[in-house]
């Protein structure tokens, strides 16, 4: 196939062929030189914030597990402390509760011990100072019973058979 001009259709041109290859070449220099490692390095960055980003979120998760962790053993210790105070102090409270209830006793025990020297103190004292009223009222009576005047002997002889009777 021919043209009217007189060039083949499937024939090179060779001068756009060199100027094809040289605007190719520079355009592939420009590329290669400006172009590519822009692109290259957005590319990279891009990566590094992602990767970055998933580091840095996976260092994030690790950190809060160790806290989360390290709270948590806190929190134990805290509440084994609690424990161990609470402890301390019904331990405390129950010996002191014991120690004044001791006392308490002790000085209610010293009250009573006293209370009964002082009540056979004052019932040997109103013994000793009711002896001669009950004697002479005694002596009364039995005369009265008997109908005449008792004399000391015979009054000490129906005493003594009294007391042998009780006995």
């Amino acid at each position: 196939m021919t043209l009217a001009s007189g060039y083949f259709v499937l024939s090179p041109i060779w001068h756009e062929i060199v100027i094809g290859l040289i605007a190719f070449g520079a355009l592939y220099l420009v590329m290669s030189r400006v172009l590519l490692p822009r692109l290259e390095k957005v590319y990279s960055e891009r990566h590094d914030r992602i990767e970055g980003g998933f580091e840095r979120a996976e260092q994030a998760r690790a950190e809060a597990r160790r806290v989360h962790t390290e709270y948590r053993t806190r929190i134990g210790e805290a509440r084994d402390e609690a424990a161990r105070i609470r402890d301390t102090a019904r331990e405390e409270g129950q010996r002191r509760s014991d120690e004044v209830l001791a006392a308490a006793r002790e000085e209610a025990s010293s009250f009573v011990a006293q209370g009964r020297e002082e009540l056979a103190s004052q019932r040997s004292s109103v013994a000793s100072d009711l002896q001669p009223d009950v004697a002479r009222l005694s002596r009364r009576l039995a005369g009265r019973l008997l109908g005449r005047e008792v004399g000391d002997d015979e009054y000490r002889q129906i005493v003594d058979e009294y007391q042998t009777q009780r006995v």
